[in-house]
């Protein structure tokens, strides 16, 4: 099993940065691995990532020296197990859980992602982080599985928001990150971040998880503007991430302009 290098840069007070890839591709995240990102998140919530995609994906972060996080589909409050036992047995370094409420869904995520004694997740000692049971012993992977496992809540609504004092007295959780846009949604004003109320609550989640010492982070990082950018990270945000598809655009539309500019001698 890999040591968790982002899960440490955290814990040293470090800004981590990494990417969310929405598509099914392993050459994209061993690239963003050799990239030097600290992690590359792979989402299942809104793409068409299956088990075996991820896999393979997994994998290569594993080649490209990233973390390897993995953003569950939306599940009913409470009913994680089956997805976050599924993937943490493939070999992921990490789960992200949308639309965390309450502090009893909070418990029901690390209780899902941690051995005995901080969590409940069902035993298998033969799969890939133990080399198929070849490497290590199952005791010595629950060990080292409880300290490198990273347990990312999201926290995307008002209810989140007015819960988060309860929330974050769980402990096992590593971050918090804001889905942005949900919380938008929840708030009155779908898709407008930069509205007064939407960037209060954020900076509302910023503050209180700060004093908390968890790890935050703010999902839709680049649709904000740079100001604000600088404020969250003033703030004490740690976790940023940019999806893939801003980064694969934000370099085709850069080198494109380069080469009208390189064409045309202005």
């Amino acid at each position: 099993m890999q040591k968790n290098k982002t899960k440490a840069k955290l814990k040293a007070g470090e800004v981590v940065f990494g990417s969310e890839i929405m598509f099914p591709s392993p050459d994209v995240v061993e690239i963003l691995g050799y990239a030097g990102l600290d992690f590359v998140y792979m989402d299942m919530e809104h793409s068409a990532t299956t088990y075996e995609s991820l896999a393979h994906m997994v994998r290569a972060a594993e080649i490209g020296g990233t973390t390897s996080l993995v953003r569950i589909p939306e599940q009913l409050p409470g009913q994680y197990p089956g997805y976050i036992l599924r993937i943490l047995d493939i070999g992921a370094m990490g789960i992200i859980v949308p639309h965390v409420d309450t502090k009893a869904e909070a418990q029901a995520v690390v209780d899902s992602m941690k051995y005995h004694p901080i969590g409940k997740r069902g035993m298998f000692g033969a799969g890939r982080q133990t080399g198929y049971g070849f490497q290590m012993s199952a005791s010595d992977y629950v060990k080292q599985a409880n300290e490198e496992i990273m347990v990312v809540i999201m926290i995307e609504s008002g209810e989140g928001v007015r819960n988060l004092p309860e929330i974050l007295t769980v402990k096992g959780i590593d971050v918090v990150q804001i889905g942005s846009s949900d919380l938008s949604q929840s708030l009155g004003y779908p898709g407008k971040l930069t509205e007064p109320v939407v960037l209060n609550a954020i900076d509302k989640i910023i503050a209180e998880t700060y004093r908390a010492g968890v790890a935050v982070g703010v999902g839709s990082f680049a649709s904000f503007p740079q100001e604000r950018i600088k404020h969250f990270l003033d703030s004490g945000v740690q976790f940023v991430n940019i999806a893939t598809a801003n980064i694969i655009t934000t370099g085709a539309k850069q080198w494109k302009e380069w080469l009208d500019k390189a064409k045309t001698g202005k």
